[in-house]
């Protein structure tokens, strides 16, 4: 009778642990966000990696590196705000849980749906489109030092 006492309170124990809620399966670590500025029509790159032209929503992390640009505008840059995901105060005492929100970063959330960015004229020319505007004309690569070089000639 005491062994089946101590497995069931086992087994509730192991129960609570596990099937605990945690911020990663419930809201995850991104949020979709809508991206505007003015004029439209930016390349937006999130944490260097082009992913569309303003409008466009995606889905982003808390921190992310938010880069707007435009030819003859001066870049911008965002990064997303964020707050604690009170979501994941339903881990209470599931030290699981808690570790699977600290590595899948859903601890925090972006704070945010919208985000809308004026840009400002540029005397200079941003030269986005470079390929498009130029030919490359040499590529060194430097094994032993982990360096490539690339010369390109504009138009």
């Amino acid at each position: 009778m005491k062994i089946m006492k101590r497995i069931s309170t086992i087994l509730i124990t192991l129960v609570l642990l596990i099937s605990t809620g945690c911020a990663s399966i419930i809201t995850g670590s991104k949020r979709l966000v809508l991206f505007e500025t003015d004029p439209s029509g930016a390349k937006v790159f999130v944490n260097g990696f082009e992913k569309g032209k303003t409008p466009v929503q995606l889905k982003v992390r808390a921190d992310d590196r938010i880069d707007f640009r435009l030819d003859n505008y001066k870049e911008r840059i965002v990064v997303m705000d964020s707050k604690f995901n009170a979501i994941a105060i339903l881990n209470g005492i599931s030290i699981l849980g808690w570790g699977i929100d600290a590595i899948t970063g859903s601890l925090e959330r972006v704070d945010t749906k919208y985000v809308k960015v004026t840009l400002e004229k540029s005397e200079k020319t941003a030269f986005i489109n470079y390929i498009e505007n130029g030919n490359i004309s040499k590529v060194n690569i430097d094994q032993k030092n982990k360096i490539i070089e690339t010369i390109i000639i504009l138009n």
